[in-house]
Order: C-alpha cells, then structure tokens, then sequence
C-alpha cells in the first residue's frame, strides 16, 4: 500500500469514525480507531460499529469501564464481521472474570487485558494466573511503579515461555540499565522493560543498546521522542529492527506530519508509523510460519492497547488534577 494511500484512508476512516462517534469524543480517540482499522486492514462498518456500542451498553451498567472514555476504542476490537457482537462482548467478559478471579480488580486495564487472552476457553484460567504470578514478581520489583496499568503487560508476557521470576528481573534489569542512558524513570520505562523481554525472559546484552540506538536516531532524524512513545521504541527493539526498516518509520512519520490531521496531535504521529511498518514487514515476510504470524499479530494488538493504556492513564491524571482543584 502506498504512503498516498494510507494517508487517504486514514483521513477518509477518521471521517467515517467521527461521524459515528460523535464530537464530544476525545480526537486522539477517535484517530487512534481509525488507525486500527488501517493497520489491520479492516473495513469500518459504521451500522455494525454502533449495533456493537449498543449491546455493550446493553450488557454492562453505567459504571463499568466499558463505559469509559475506552468505550469505543472497545467497540472497535469488538466489531467483528464474522461474529455477533453479543458473541464478542460475552467472550471478552468470560476472558476479564478470569482475570478478576485471578485477582486482578475490575478496571479499564483487565479488559484491555483480556484483549490479550487466549479465545481458547480451555487455556484462559492457566493464562490469568501466570499473568498474575508476573505481575507479583515484577511488583516485588517495584511495589509502587507496578500498578492496573501493566495488567495487560502482564498478560501478554505472562503466557510466553520462559521462568516468570527470571522474566521480571530481566525487567528490572533493563530498567536499571536504560535509566543511565537519558530515558525518563516512570510507567513508560517500565512498559518498556517489559516490552524487551519478549523473545526472552532472560536477559540480553544488546536490545539496550539497540533501544538507545533506534531513540537516538529517531531524535538525530528531527522526531520529538517523548517518554510515551517508550513503549514503541521496545516493540522496534523487540523485533530486531534494521536501520533500513527504521528508516521506514522515519520516512512514513515525515509523510503523515504533513497531514492536517496531525495538526494538534503530533505524539501520535511515531505510534501509527511504527505500527505501519510492523504491518509493512508482516506483508513481505513471505514465511508460512503460523506461530510467527500470530506472534507478530498479537505484538500489533498488544501496541494498540499499550497507546489506549496510555491514554487512559493521561486522561486520568487529568480528570485527577481536575478534581483537585
């Protein structure tokens, strides 16, 4: 797909979203649906879109999370075209009482993480308790960083193969070690600690030279880096990215800055091009490999929710520093 394209979609796909979501819905919301359903390729169906935001409505009460400013980025991961949307709600709910039974509160992160979860009935309780087991370690870690908001982290790395105390020390590790190198102490380093532990859970002596290198060259190239695109420069890390394909993030970011769409919300600009390039090396991979498809899958999904995570956690701290006045 050309960058012309993608653009054109992008801009005809946000119109589409609006117009069925309506103004009052924050923008970056809106944009970051959009954007999904470029990268994935999938077709917006406004009537299915809104027949889904229906029955969550019809299934949850008016304090559910599903109701929250996520509602509709739900609605999005929930309209499925070969799926009743009671099909897809029910699951997700099943999926995020696993969670809860495990021991993880009610929240906006358990469903973001249960997004995550196996659509395997019969795996989703053992996936819920490993998830909680690393979430228990990396706490151990650092009892006060460790909080709902790397749930879905947890999740994601918690099912993978590897020892799960070894996997959050390797965390650790990373963190200590990328602290030194000019990145800032806080959620977004540890999101992306986790991050680096996903081919992994011990730890590897060169994705954090790798990190620096690809925030390095993101930042000599003119790109703002800041802390919440952390999470993207370990998925690029993760993935072994080459300069050339790095380059491609580049020159996808230089073509989309150009967009009045973008005006007002530059920080998202990085995230779409880098979910744009996964997308572009899943397109000329040219494996068979089912298991690596579907890894590459889930590291797509997994980026969406990390950009709504940190959303909501922006869009909380305001709602708090609101209130507090």
């Amino acid at each position: 797909m050309t960058m012309d394209k993608v653009k054109q979609d992008l801009q005809t796909t946000f119109e589409q979203v609006k117009n069925a979501v309506g103004w009052t819905t924050d923008k970056r919301i809106t944009l970051s649906i959009a954007n999904y359903y470029v990268t994935t390729g999938k077709t917006f169906d406004g009537k299915r879109f809104l027949a889904t935001s229906d029955a969550i409505k019809q299934k949850t009460g008016w304090t559910s999370p599903l109701r929250s400013h996520i509602h509709y980025m739900m609605v999005a991961f929930l309209a499925k075209e070969d799926e009743d949307p009671a099909i897809s709600i029910d699951n997700l709910m099943t999926k995020q009482g696993k969670l809860k039974s495990a021991g993880f509160k009610n929240n906006v992160y358990s469903y973001l993480a249960a997004l995550l979860m196996s659509d395997d009935a019969t795996l989703q309780g053992l996936h819920a308790e490993q998830a909680k087991h690393l979430y228990d370690a990396m706490k151990s870690h650092h009892p006060f960083l460790t909080q709902p908001d790397d749930v879905p982290y947890a999740v994601m790395l918690g099912k993978l193969p590897g020892d799960t105390k070894e996997r959050a020390a390797t965390m650790n590790r990373y963190y200590t070690e990328l602290r030194p190198q000019g990145f800032y102490m806080g959620n977004e380093l540890q999101w992306m600690s986790q991050v680096l532990t996903y081919n992994s859970s011990s730890y590897q002596a060169n994705l954090v030279g790798q990190a620096v290198h690809i925030r390095d060259q993101l930042k000599s190239a003119g790109i703002k880096v800041k802390s919440m695109h952390y999470v993207m420069i370990g998925f690029l890390a993760a993935l072994e990215i080459k300069d050339v394909e790095l380059q491609h993030v580049i020159d996808t970011y230089r073509q989309l800055e150009t967009m009045k769409l973008f005006n007002w919300y530059k920080d998202m600009i990085l995230p779409i091009a880098v979910q744009l390039e996964t997308k572009h090396i899943i397109d000329n991979e040219g494996t068979t490999s089912v298991s690596f498809a579907t890894t590459i899958e889930l590291m797509l999904q997994a980026q969406q929710a990390a950009m709504i995570a940190t959303m909501a956690a922006t869009n909380a701290a305001v709602a708090s520093s609101v209130g507090g006045e």
